[in-house]
């Protein structure tokens, strides 16, 4: 027991360490570059283009999606990161692996505004197009501005998770638990 213990301890305080040398890199080189005000940009654009667009009316049935989306979108991510699959390099807040401006504003909010566009439209046709944007486009994009970095993962395997997760966004975004008592 004691051994598993002292392990334990071992792990834990080596992961402080790359912890606190992530932090000192962060401020040395992140924090204040251009791709991190561009992460800032993408957030702040994101939000004032989606409280400018979005169905007033539908206001609470988008945000309850969105932030399915954003906590779905997250774990995938951190799944992918903790088995090196991927990387992020000039995160806006370092205390994850995550690269924020994704999970949590360009994904929820992408998928929220294309949710209003055409209502009637086959949901699998938009997942699609979605997922072919952000899968050969997005990602490239992120790749390209070296924030993003594939290290066992191409871009198509990204394409079925997109349609999935827009998918799951259309679903929930119906629910009739939103009506009124």
């Amino acid at each position: 027991m004691a051994n598993k213990t002292s392990i334990y301890n071992n792990y834990f305080e080596k992961q402080n360490d790359l912890n606190h040398e992530k932090l000192h890199i962060w401020f040395d080189y992140t924090v204040f570059s251009w791709r991190w005000w561009l992460g800032i940009l993408i957030m702040v654009c994101l939000t004032v283009i989606w409280l400018k667009f979005r169905k007033k009316e539908s206001t609470d049935r988008l945000l309850y999606t969105g932030l399915f989306i954003a906590i779905l979108a997250s774990f995938l991510d951190m799944i992918g990161v903790f088995l090196g699959l991927w990387e992020y390099r000039y995160e806006v807040f370092p205390l994850t692996h995550n690269y924020f401006p994704w999970d949590l504003f360009l994904v929820p909010i992408s998928i929220m505004i294309i949710l209003q566009i055409k209502p009637n439209m086959n949901p699998f046709i938009k997942g699609i197009i979605y997922a072919g944007f952000s899968s050969f486009i997005g990602l490239p994009l992120l790749t390209w501005l070296d924030i993003y970095k594939p290290i066992k993962w191409e871009y198509i395997y990204s394409f079925p998770i997109l349609v999935i997760i827009y998918l799951a966004a259309h679903y929930v975004s119906l629910r009739n638990q939103f009506e009124k008592v």
